[in-house]
């Protein structure tokens, strides 16, 4: 077996302190020196070990304070996303068909959870998207506002993470889409799957809701793939 390196050590306690709750988000940790005595290493290896915290979006230096616990947030897997995708080694299809499984569960479960008030913000959206169907970088960004809404209205912060990092990097194949489906003269289609998405989730009907979600994708996987 691999020793872990002394950073590593560092690394797997303060975790450690976090999940068992004796290191909140949003805690200041102690000062480097302090961080050294307790951990018995020296200061760079602890400097190690908070940098590679702060890759992993764990931790958050701020000037005149010192380490910072953030909150859990999409950044991270967002990053590894873009570059990805930058690095062609994940493919526009790739990402879809992620998207697919992960945004029909979030459909699911936002029918059955959604409240009243997420009900308006989806329709508020989709109305809006209704009036920019001329404009496809408009309609791009509200169908993203759309399909994070509903990832928010699961009530589950690990679906609405994923969705949130992987649907920042599809903005430009949107665009691309929709203008196929302009190309094509049936932009309003693309409009009426979203209206049914909505009307499943609002009718808190999670088999419709489902049903909606992923014809939407096969149809957006229909026009994409070669």
């Amino acid at each position: 077996m691999q020793r872990q390196s002394l950073p590593d050590l560092v690394i797997e306690s303060l975790l450690t302190d976090v999940e068992q709750g004796r290191i909140s988000v949003g805690e200041t940790l102690p000062p480097e020196a302090e961080l050294a005595s307790e951990f018995g290493v020296s200061r760079a290896v602890v400097r190690e070990a908070l940098r590679s915290l702060q890759v992993q979006g764990v931790v958050e230096i701020v000037n005149g304070v010192g380490s910072v616990i953030r909150p859990l947030t999409a950044t991270p897997l967002a990053t590894y996303v873009d570059f990805a995708t930058r690095l062609k080694d994940v493919s526009t299809v790739e990402l879809l068909e992620v998207r697919r499984g992960v945004e029909a569960e979030a459909a699911r479960l936002a029918a059955d959870r959604a409240t009243a008030d997420d009900v308006a913000t989806l329709r508020e959206l989709v109305d809006q998207m209704g009036a920019a169907m001329d404009d496809p970088v408009r309609y791009a960004e509200l169908d993203t506002a759309f399909h994070l809404a509903i990832a928010r209205a699961s009530r589950n912060a690990m679906l609405a993470h994923l969705v949130e990092a992987i649907r920042l990097p599809m903005r430009a194949s949107i665009e691309r889409g929709l203008d196929v489906w302009a190309g094509a003269g049936h932009v309003d289609k693309v409009q009426q799957i979203h209206v049914a998405i909505l009307d499943a989730i609002a009718g808190g009907d999670p088999a419709r809701a489902v049903a909606a979600m992923d014809h939407h994708f096969e149809q957006v996987l229909l026009i994409i793939t070669p």
